[in-house]
Parts: C-alpha cells; structure tokens; sequence
C-alpha cells in the first residue's frame, strides 16, 4: 500500500514538472556544437522556388498581428469547408481504362465495389469512337459524380453526354472539362484566331449545362507546367493567369465573372517535396479568392475547386515499386493541403501501361489514407504549423508577383506566343536534371541505389496526347514534357540493348587496394554509379602488391579500370598504375574519389585519366565509359 501511494506521489510530481523553455540562441548553440563548430546557416537549403529553408522555424512576430484564418471562411487558406473532409471526404479519381467500350465499363462497375467512388474515364476511351452510352451502361449518375478531362474534344463529346443524361433522365455532376492553352502547349499550336475560338467554346462551356448545372467544365490544368519541369511559384502563377484568361473571355461573351469561376476547377500535380505541395495549394486557394475582389464579385463565387493529380515528373521506369512510396508521399501531402480530387497514378504509370494490380494499388493508397490515419477527422491538419504557415505566405507572395509580372507582360497567351513561358519551365527542369546528374537531388533506384538486376524491355511510351484540332493553326514552341530521371534510364538502356545484342553487360574493373576497410567504401561508390548506367563491375580482392593488382588485370582483361581504396594512395597507386600502363597500354585508369592537388598530379602523370568522385556529373562519366567501352 505504502509504495502505491509513494509511486502514485511520484506520477503526480511528474505530471506537474516543467521544463524551462530554450531560446532560439541557446537552441543554435547546442546545435553548432554537434556540427563541430560549423554555423548553423550550413543547414540551410534553398528551394526551385528561391525560398530559403531553414532548420528550425519558430513564431514570427508578425504571425500574432494578422487576422485569424479559419477553415472555410475567406481566403480558404486552410480549405473551403469549416469541417474539412467530415462530411464530404475526397473523392477517388482512378481513370479506368480498357481494350472495348465494354470492358471499361465493366472494370468501372467493379471498382465502386473497391473503393471508387466517382466515374473516371480516360479522354481516349471516348475520342477513339467508343459510345459513351456504353461507357455508362448500369451506372447510376443520379450518385456518382463523373470526372474526365476531354483534352479538346469537348465540343465534339458534348451530343454523347447529352444522350447519356437524357436516357437516364438526370443531371450530370462533377468534372466533364478541357484546359485549351495546356492543350495547346502539349500539341504546339495555337488557333490563328483565339478570340473565336474562345467564343465558339464558351457556347460548348453553357451547352452543358444543360447537362449538368452544377458541372465543372472549365480546367486549369496546372500538372501540365509541372511535368514540363515548373517550380511551385511558376505553376500557382500560370493556373491563375490561365483562369483570369479564361474570366475576361467569359466577359467578352456576355458571362458574369461568378458565371464562368464557378465552373473552374484546378488541377495542381503534387511531387515528392512534401512541404511544398501542401503550402503550394495553401497559397493558390489564398490568391484565387482575393482575385475576388479584383473583379468586384462576391469571394464565395471563388472558392478554389481542386483536383490533385501525382507527379509525373518524379516517375521512375527502374525500381518502379519506389513509385509507390512517393505516390504515397505525394497523396498525402495532397490529403494534407485540402483538396476535392484526388488521382494516384499507378506505379507502372511511366511505362505507358497499367495493370490490374497497380491500378489496385493505387487505389487502395486512398483508402489507407483516409481510413488509417485519421486524416478524415481533423481539419486541416498544417494548420499552426510555424514551418507551413511560413512557407505558405512565401510561396503566396512569389506566385502573386509572377502572377504580376505575367499579367504585365500582356497575359499567358502572350507569354506563350513569345515562347517565355516554354524557356522559363525549361530552366527549372534543366536545373532539376543538373542536380539529378551530380546527385543532390537522388532518385532512388535510379541515380542512387540502383537495382542491377532490374530490367525494362520496353521504352516509355508518349502519355501527353493532345485531341485539339485547331483550325488555321500558329505553329508555337510545344512544352516538352519529360521526367527528371529520363537521362539515366536512356544510358542504362542502351547498356541493356548492348547486352542484348553482344551478349555480355557493359563491364569494368574495379583494382581495389590493401584491404576490404580501406577499399570498400569507394568500391561501394562506383559500383553503385556503374549500375546507375547498367554498367557492370568486377571487383578484386585487396590488391597489397603490383604483383597481385597485375595478375587481377591479366585475368580479367577489361579496357577499362578503376583504383578503390580510403587509404593512402601515394605509395602503392601510382607504382601499380605505371605497371598497368607499360604492361597494358591499352587500358584506360581512373581512380575513385577526389585527391589533394599534388597527389592527383602525380596519378595522372603515372596514367590516371579522371578521378570517379561524388561531385562530379554522373550523366557525363557514364557517357564517357559507355563510349570507351564501345557501346553505342
């Protein structure tokens, strides 16, 4: 009885103890002293956006003056509802596709026994000829919401829906909308005379709803800047650019501004930068409803409608079971953010082709995130967070001065014809591509950790079709739209076509010195580079003499090598390599990891070509030895 009471004593004095709380100077201090003197500015980053990332975010001073935002109330910052997803949940936009009309309808029909919860057809489905009445055969519209982007053959699609409403005598809800700019920056072309083509469209845009009043017809189909390569700021600012084009030519046609913006939905891709994609849709919400204000109509007309869709740009076709992880990653930050729809691409998508299976999978991702983690049940869970609110007015304040700029420039459309916006998106992806090749940014599976024995037979195929026909067309520089990790996977498979035809991989040597601690790490390292380009290696044992490292060369007899080792490489290297060269003059040497300026003099005058190190570009040196070792 006496130690209950006594333990009882000691968890109440425990509950009541507190602890002094750290300043910001005294966290710093104790952190530079586990960075051994280095300041603590080291840690930072900075972003695409050229937003600077620090390591510990803390209550501005400012942040206690500004106005409280709460969820559901202008500017919808933290998501258009009051109560988050308690009582209308996302819905799970998983495109269903097949071989016949007949097929996807059935496998549509399935898929609300497994979760699906909306009508999504791929816009091929419908432009290759398939009958919509078919497509929507026993499938109960009066419940289920539909959701298709029709990629330019809106107007052309628009007598189907029509027949589909009639023979089921209701109004078509959800999404049945095309984005034209994107469509034109995917096919390269614009209409000689916009201002028509934007009115003949408007006409299509009010003849549906006669279909569906409450249909979402218009698309600002952001994902398209994105896989292109733009960063968050460039991506927010063309949506919103994108949709005031489409506002003014509302105007021009007779329509009121809350006309044509409550037919707006967006659609924002979500990558593997977590923080970033939940602050991105933060902001666009916050930046969509003060244009309210600009266009003096009333802010419930522009709460944002969004539909998330998964990177494309972060796909990999190697290790293709890691997309899975960041597709996960990416819907929840999406979850996070607050959004209406939401579409997780299988993790076969970069193929070109799905299957059964990863359609499951990505299917199922939704029902995990809104059944196991409670996400469901709280409202908008970033919100306090020092770090998101800082990034989130960031990001806003950036997008809204692109989104300046843009407009001063005459308009997206201007912006298009000059070929600006095609050049701006490609530096970002060129810089994304550059930090790939020296690995500050690592795709797992692709440039680092590659799998050796993963195989793809076959190339990716284009996904970015456009069924735009425009008439007297403008020829326009189209947005290439590429992946970031594309340039590794072309390397590795022309190392795999080689195989194919010669038989034997691309291979090189590795001549590691002394013994398995001294060699291994950077052993470790270009074996782990060789793979990333399908090149494979063939190591030594701990080499302690010439004679051992010459007896290796003789025996394995490969045109192209390279010295391992953490150790000293003064005494026994450069000894070892004017061996080589004499016996073998032929071969071609490198040595791993970067070496003190006179050192690196001495190996290469013994016969080192380069040094093989963690910041030199990876792209480059496996071209080189794909080169040197005939593959062509």
């Amino acid at each position: 009885m006496r130690i209950r009471k006594r333990l009882q004593m000691e968890l109440k004095d425990v509950k009541n103890i507190t602890f002094p709380k750290p300043s910001f100077e005294e966290w710093k201090e104790a952190a530079e002293v586990s960075l051994k003197g280095k300041s603590v500015e080291k840690l930072k980053t900075n972003t695409y956006e050229g937003i600077a990332l620090y390591p510990l975010y803390t209550e501005k001073a400012e942040s206690t003056e500004k106005v409280a935002e709460l969820p559901g109330f202008f500017p919808f910052t933290r998501g258009t509802s009051p109560t988050g997803y308690h009582d209308k949940p996302w819905l799970v936009v998983q495109p269903v596709s097949g071989i016949t009309a007949e097929e996807a309808n059935e496998k549509m029909r399935a898929s609300f026994k497994r979760g699906q919860n909306i009508v999504a057809y791929p816009a091929r489905l419908l432009s290759g000829g398939a009958r919509a009445e078919t497509l929507f055969k026993e499938i109960p519209l009066k419940e289920m919401p539909v959701f298709i982007d029709l990629k330019g053959k809106q107007k052309e699609l628009f007598p189907q829906f029509k027949a589909v409403a009639e023979a089921q005598n209701t109004q078509l809800t959800g999404v049945i909308a095309e984005d034209p700019i994107a469509e034109w920056l995917i096919c390269g072309q614009l209409p000689e005379d916009t201002d028509n083509y934007f009115a003949e469209w408007l006409k299509t845009i009010q003849d549906y709803q006669k279909v569906g009043s409450d249909l979402k017809t218009v698309l600002i189909n952001t994902a398209v800047y994105h896989n292109g390569g733009a960063n968050a700021v460039q991506e927010i600012a063309y949506g919103l650019s994108a949709a005031v084009q489409y506002l003014l030519e509302g105007q021009k046609q007779g329509l009121s501004i809350a006309a044509v913006s409550e037919k707006i939905v967006f659609s924002f891709a979500v990558d593997s930068n977590y923080f970033m994609s939940i602050a991105k849709l933060r902001a666009a919400r916050r930046l969509w409803a003060g244009l309210a204000e600009a266009f003096d109509t009333a802010s419930d007309h522009f709460k944002m409608t969004i539909h998330a869709v998964t990177s494309e740009l972060t796909e990999t076709l190697y290790d293709q079971h890691v997309n899975i992880l960041r597709t996960t990653n990416q819907a929840f930050s999406a979850a996070i953010g607050g959004i209406q729809y939401l579409q997780i691409h299988p993790f076969t998508h970069a193929t070109g082709e799905t299957d059964e299976f990863s359609e499951r999978i990505a299917r199922n991702t939704h029902l995990i995130l809104k059944e196991e983690t409670n996400i469901t049940t709280v409202v908008d869970p970033a919100g306090g967070s020092w770090y998101v609110e800082q990034l989130t007015d960031e990001l806003a304040e950036k997008a809204w001065a692109k989104f300046l700029e843009i407009d001063a420039a005459g308009g997206i459309l201007e912006l298009i014809k000059q070929g600006t916006l095609q050049k701006e998106i490609a530096e970002v992806y060129q810089e994304r591509v550059q930090n790939a090749a020296f690995r500050k940014e690592s795709i797992i599976g692709t440039n680092v950790y590659p799998n050796p024995a993963d195989k793809i037979k076959n190339t990716t195929k284009d996904k970015h079709v456009s069924y735009m026909k425009v008439a007297k067309p403008v020829g326009i520089t189209p947005l290439e739209l590429e992946r970031v990790s594309s340039q590794f996977e072309q390397i590795r498979l022309r190392s795999e076509k080689f195989k194919g035809i010669s038989g034997t991989a691309p291979t090189i040597g590795l001549i590691n010195l002394i013994n398995l601690k001294s060699y291994k790490p950077r052993a470790d390292f270009v074996q782990s580079l060789a793979a990333a380009g399908g090149i494979e290696t063939i190591g030594s044992k701990g080499c302690q003499t010439v004679e051992e490292a010459i007896d290796y060369v003789a025996a394995t007899n490969l045109p192209i090598y390279c010295l391992c080792s953490d150790g000293d490489y003064s005494e026994l290297a450069p000894v070892i390599i004017k061996e080589i060269k004499k016996q073998f003059p032929e071969i071609t040497i490198y040595s791993a990891g970067k070496q003190q300026e006179e050192l690196e003099i001495t190996l290469r005058e013994a016969g080192v070509k380069d040094f093989i190190h963690v910041k030199m570009n990876a792209i480059s040196i496996l071209l080189e030895l794909l080169q040197k070792l005939g593959v062509n």
